[in-house]
């Protein structure tokens, strides 16, 4: 071959070859712009996970610090509550104590009438003494009077209009469970 065809040959190829370079660089362009879009599409995706993590932190912070809040709340009611649960038990002692005390005042009471119904039944087999006092016969016995019902008589009154516990409480300023014992309290002494 011909020198001169060698120097057309290697024209040819320098100028395809400078044909294909500007090609190549569009396409590393065009590369590098997908590329840049896609990372600044990830980092706006990350940006709106940050901010979605934040508010996420915020709510669940919030929400503890409400719940934190009712607990604190409910904690307060149940010691306001075993606080009115120990008041019920010591007023209820007391109470016991108070039936107790006039129970044995009651006995006691009985014991003297008893001892004093023998002693005007011996008086009275005198017969100095009128005739209506020596009819007391020691067969009668008094019957002892309800303290109970001498001290509340407003309850009894409310409790034989057949008001219920409740409204009696109310209405004699008393807890429930100081009317429900006075009551039956009552029923005993009643029965004995």
């Amino acid at each position: 071959m011909q020198p001169w065809v060698y120097i057309v040959l290697v024209g040819v190829a320098a100028i395809l070859y400078a044909l294909l370079l500007p090609a190549r660089v569009k396409e590393g362009k065009a590369n590098q712009q997908s590329l840049k879009d896609t990372e600044a599409a990830l980092e706006l995706y990350m940006a709106d996970i940050e901010r979605e993590n934040e508010e996420l932190v915020q709510l669940v912070s919030s929400i503890k610090q409400q719940s934190q809040t009712n607990h604190n709340v409910l904690q307060g009611q149940v010691d306001e509550l075993q606080s009115q649960v120990v008041e019920l038990q010591n007023s209820s002692l007391k109470l016991e104590a108070r039936v107790a005390e006039e129970e044995k005042s009651l006995k006691e009471l009985a014991v003297s009438v008893e001892q004093g119904s023998k002693v005007k039944v011996g008086v009275n087999e005198d017969p100095s003494l009128p005739a209506e006092m020596s009819s007391v016969s020691p067969d009668v016995k008094a019957k002892p009077i309800s303290s109970i019902k001498l001290r509340y008589p407003r309850l009894f009154e409310l409790h034989e209009q057949g008001k219920s516990i409740d409204s009696i409480a109310k209405t004699a300023g008393l807890q429930r469970g100081e009317v429900q014992l006075i009551l039956q309290l009552a029923k005993q002494e009643e029965s004995v």
